[in-house]
């Protein structure tokens, strides 16, 4: 479908013409009213002040002190009117300095505050740290055995090189034993192969500690763990101990004659 053209809003030269002739005519018109009427839009220029007139040197002053006068009120008034929007600023200025200020002074102390409170804690862990490592070193200086404790889900995880290292370096009679605990959460071939890559390094013995709310009489279970079945290891006695006990017993022996041992254990599984 054909679109309709739209229509030009241009005039011919005729009529653009005519509507000027038109409003010239007009103009006249009101010109020969107006004076016809006494009317006149012309401003009459003043003629100032003659010069036969007698106080014409006075009139004159006045004339000039009369501008000078309205000069200075206009300047009055202008002034007036900058301070009045300078004041207007200033206190906003003020007041988004004071809010700007109060913010600064709120984040220096929320980051003083965080700074200490990072010191103490850093302070509180170093000592910590510190403590640590003095009750450590008591337990390898005075044990003649030292039990790693590693848990079974994740050995590499639990094992520390540096205190296996400051065990071997303690002394040449000091024992390093690595005791796998929480067997009952692993399954029992891969307790096996976690037995078998630790036994390269140190003896190692699969442990199930008692889970007991007791403090006596704690329940033990002699058998071994790679026989243990499952329903042994779901309960809450312990397994692992005689095999662990005969170990102690073997280091305490020494040229068939048994002797007392101090055992340390490590460790947090």
């Amino acid at each position: 479908m054909v679109r309709p053209k739209k229509q030009s809003k241009r005039m011919t030269c005729r009529k653009k013409y005519k509507i000027a002739k038109k409003v010239r005519e007009h103009h006249r018109k009101q010109r020969k009213e107006a004076k016809r009427n006494g009317k006149s839009k012309r401003l009459k220029k003043d003629p100032g002040i003659p010069n036969l007139c007698p106080f014409k040197e006075e009139l004159l002053k006045q004339a000039e002190e009369k501008k000078r006068r309205l000069e200075e009120a206009k300047e009055r008034r202008k002034e007036n009117r900058l301070m009045e929007v300078n004041k207007k600023r200033n206190l906003e200025t003020l007041q988004k300095d004071a809010e700007k200020r109060g913010k600064e002074f709120e984040r220096k102390e929320a980051s003083k505050e965080n700074f200490q409170s990072d010191v103490c804690s850093g302070e509180r862990s170093e000592r910590s740290l510190k403590a640590y490592y003095k009750e450590f070193k008591k337990v390898v200086d005075a044990a003649d055995v030292v039990l790693e404790v590693l848990d079974a889900r994740d050995p590499l995880g639990c094992r520390c090189p540096q205190v296996e290292q400051s065990v071997l370096s303690s002394g040449v009679s000091k024992k390093l034993v690595l005791l796998l605990n929480k067997i009952d959460l692993v399954p029992r071939e891969i307790v096996d192969q976690w037995l078998k890559y630790l036994r390269n390094e140190f003896p190692t013995v699969a442990f199930k500690a008692s889970t007991q709310n007791q403090k006596q009489n704690l329940g033990q279970i002699k058998v071994s763990t790679s026989v243990a079945s499952s329903e042994l290891l779901s309960s809450s006695a312990c397994i692992g101990a005689d095999t662990l006990l005969k170990l102690l017993g073997n280091y305490c022996r020494n040229k068939d004659i048994k002797t007392a041992i101090t055992v340390g254990v490590v460790g947090t599984a």
